[in-house]
């Protein structure tokens, strides 16, 4: 498989998302700034400034062309994508892990620090709702529309269920031995897949919660899972420096991008990851400094 290794961060990266429909990604981390990439060129085209605290969370809102940035600091920035101006801040109070926008609600959900749940209008960038989801950071969250479902991860281990459309609460249960990093929903949404500290994935059904599957994917702890945005694979990353597709249907392994099997992996813990918009790329980001554009196509 044919790497890439996009250089110039000067701290870890945490961070990474790709442009929706065009060839850029991306990245973010405790450079205080994001950097856009152009995945042809494979170099960087610009610098979106005015970052005063490490970035954990990046999202893109292509409607309004906003990039949201989540902070250590607790503030949430939102950037004007063509012109990187940044026309908004709210403080939120805790670090900011995740961050996801429903087009149809025409809202953003954030997840911070402490356990709490922010609903943010994008009409007005106000806060609608605001819950607590336990005690402890929610690392990630995810949502079905099909089931009506907001689903969180805790660091105390559990998995949280809402109602996605007045966030009232549903069901909990403790999904790992460990604090969860990592969740979401298959794409027919009969699973829900989470990952953890403990380095395990598991795979639940979300009729009735019972676990399906339950193996030890990574050496570490699992910092993503995301879907290929056509083809039956999802990639995890990890602690353990490596990222590893898996097979949909049976969540058989498929391939292991690590130093460990002789590719040009990353030296050190793989924050985040991410597929192209055209699935043809994996962007992996990670404490080494370095972002890594894997070519699943090759």
């Amino acid at each position: 498989m044919r790497v890439d290794t996009l250089e110039g961060h000067n701290n870890p990266v945490y961070a990474v998302i790709s442009h929706p429909k065009l060839p850029l990604v991306y990245t973010a981390g405790n450079d205080k700034g994001i950097v856009e990439w152009d995945l042809v060129s494979q170099k960087h085209n610009r610098i979106f400034n005015q970052v005063k605290s490490t970035i954990y969370a990046l999202e893109i809102v292509i409607t309004q062309q906003l990039l949201i940035a989540g902070c250590n600091d607790g503030t949430l920035l939102f950037f004007d994508l063509t012109s990187t101006k940044l026309l908004k801040t709210i403080p939120l109070a805790a670090a900011i892990f995740h961050i996801k926008y429903h087009p149809v609600k025409e809202e953003l959900i954030v997840s911070t620090d402490n356990g709490s749940i922010f609903i943010i209008s994008l009409t007005d960038k106000s806060i609608l709702h605001q819950f607590k989801s336990g005690n402890e950071k929610i690392r990630a969250f995810d949502f079905s529309d099909v089931l009506n479902y907001l689903v969180t991860a805790s660091n105390d281990n559990s998995v949280r269920i809402y109602n996605l459309q007045d966030y009232t609460f549903i069901h909990e249960f403790e999904a790992h031995s460990m604090g969860v990093g990592a969740v979401k929903f298959s794409p027919d949404h009969r699973f829900l897949l989470t990952g953890s500290r403990d380095a395990h994935l598991r795979s639940w059904h979300t009729q009735n919660w019972a676990c399906e599957h339950n193996f030890p994917a990574h050496l570490f702890a699992i910092y993503k899972i995301a879907y290929h945005p056509t083809l039956p694979y999802f990639i995890t990353c990890s602690r353990d420096k490596s990222i590893k597709i898996w097979r949909t249907d049976d969540l058989s392994l498929f391939k292991n991008l690590s130093i460990d099997k002789g590719l040009p992996g990353h030296r050190l813990s793989v924050n985040d990851a991410c597929w192209s918009s055209d699935g043809k790329y994996i962007i992996s980001v990670s404490d080494d400094k370095q972002v890594k554009v894997w070519d699943f196509t090759a």
